[in-house]
């Protein structure tokens, strides 16, 4: 009777180690969720209604999740086995268009446990004649859309 009574304090104590482990699992998932949700949302509208520009800026979205955003330009790497001819023609194509690498950390916790993730893109931004640049590469007197995709006005058919 003893016997089986320290089987089950065994197997309740390793259930209940379980159970608290797939709740802190379950916590850590959906912080790690609403981070990315967050970062969807600060990388969507970064140079939307304001020119892109180099720089590091920081902030907070509510009182538990900060941010800090890094904007580089980006200069693709040539590519390998590629004449450099051909890869001068390639970047003659694109004269008119800057490559902008945003990283974006967004951390949150208390100090003694903070955590945090890591969100890389690419934006391009079309400068024109007036020296004012738009996302994306549509063509001029377009209408922005949220993630660089320009749009002449038209409708297709």
């Amino acid at each position: 009777m003893v016997a089986a009574f320290v089987v089950f304090a065994l197997g309740m104590a390793v259930l209940m180690g379980i159970l608290s482990a797939s709740i802190r699992n379950a916590r850590l998932a959906a912080d790690y969720t609403q981070a990315a949700l967050w970062a969807q949302s600060g990388l969507d509208v970064a140079g939307i209604g304001e020119e892109l520009e180099e720089g590091h800026k920081s902030g907070k979205f509510d009182d538990e999740f900060r941010w800090e955003l890094d904007i580089v330009k980006y200069e693709p790497p040539p590519i390998e086995g590629q004449p450099a001819s051909a890869a001068a023609a390639d970047t003659e194509s694109f004269t008119g268009i800057e490559l902008y690498k945003l990283d974006l950390v967004v951390s949150w916790g208390a100090t003694r446990n903070p955590r945090s993730a890591h969100f890389t893109t690419l934006r391009a931004v079309n400068p024109n004649a007036n020296g004012t640049s738009r996302l994306g590469g549509g063509q001029s007197g377009g209408n922005q859309r949220p993630g660089g995709n320009a749009s002449n006005g038209q409708k297709g058919g």
